[in-house]
């Protein structure tokens, strides 16, 4: 049979040891070594050794009980070393006290002014003795300014109503001498009431001067003293005294009838125990002074 033609890109295969033989994997012309002729009992070709992977010379492992990443050294030990002159400490500031002017000024902010007044000193202070109670100064003067603006709200309103005029308001005798208003407790002797309310509880009554047309005129006064003695007895009290004085007053032709005015039990309990005697137009409004003649 007449020699194989090598396939294209492959070595011929007599070059190539029968993968049986004890020589399989040593290609053949393999330089030293003689190829055997076809038909003749060669010597069978000796195989170089492999040659084996050197093993590392360095293991990357550390060591039991160490950082893979090397060692460090303390900070406090690198600081050490940085320089030959140590450490340095430095005393802490102590913490700064409060200004008493600024709690003053929270004390007193609903005072209004006294709170502005003070916070604003308790700021100039602070700014002087650099204590950290600019805070606390700035809201003294925020909170009494916020009092002052209601105090002024509630003086106007008090005043519009006419609250403060009678909170202030003391009895004055006799005739006035223009129309005002005045709690019934501040009745005097010769005031003239231009009209009564028809309830019973009466709170406020309206003066006029005695020329003018009213329904009443205070003849006497007549404070009680001691626990209130009821109701019934303080007006059975009442119509009694009050009868005979106004009887014995000289109203030539006008018509009148006698009259009174007591206080409640909780008027009484406040300080109020007068009893108020008073001549009343029988016909109709009087326009003449019956007492203050």
């Amino acid at each position: 049979m007449a020699d194989s033609v090598p396939l294209m890109g492959q070595p011929p295969l007599a070059s190539w040891p029968n993968p049986d033989q004890p020589s399989y994997g040593a290609p053949a012309g393999v330089p030293g070594q003689p190829t055997p002729a076809h038909g003749q009992g060669a010597q069978e070709p000796q195989v170089p050794p492999v040659p084996q992977m050197p093993a590392p010379q360095h293991s990357f492992a550390p060591p039991s009980g160490q950082s893979m990443y090397g060692n460090h050294q303390p900070a406090a030990q690198a600081a050490q070393q940085q320089g030959g002159y140590g450490s340095f400490t430095f005393p802490v500031a102590p913490r700064q006290k409060l200004e008493p002017l600024a709690i003053a000024g929270i004390a007193t902010a609903p005072l209004g002014p006294v709170g502005i007044g003070l916070g604003l000193l308790a700021r100039n202070r602070v700014k002087q003795t650099r204590r950290r109670s600019m805070a606390l100064a700035w809201t003294a003067v925020a909170l009494g300014a916020v009092f002052t603006v209601g105090w002024a709200l509630v003086t106007a309103v008090l005043s519009m109503n006419g609250t403060i005029d009678r909170a202030l308001e003391s009895p004055q005798p006799g005739d006035v001498a223009a129309a005002r208003t005045v709690a019934a407790a501040n009745l005097a002797v010769g005031n003239c009431i231009q009209t009564l309310p028809p309830a019973e509880q009466v709170g406020e009554v309206r003066l006029v001067p005695c020329a003018d047309e009213h329904i009443a005129q205070v003849v006497s006064l007549h404070p009680g003293s001691g626990d209130f003695p009821g109701a019934e007895q303080i007006a059975a009290d009442a119509t009694a005294t009050c009868t005979t004085e106004v009887e014995n007053i000289d109203a030539g032709d006008a018509s009148f009838v006698p009259w009174y005015l007591v206080p409640s039990q909780a008027g009484w309990d406040q300080g109020n125990t007068q009893v108020v005697c008073l001549l009343r137009g029988d016909a109709g409004p009087l326009n003449v002074d019956l007492v203050n003649t």
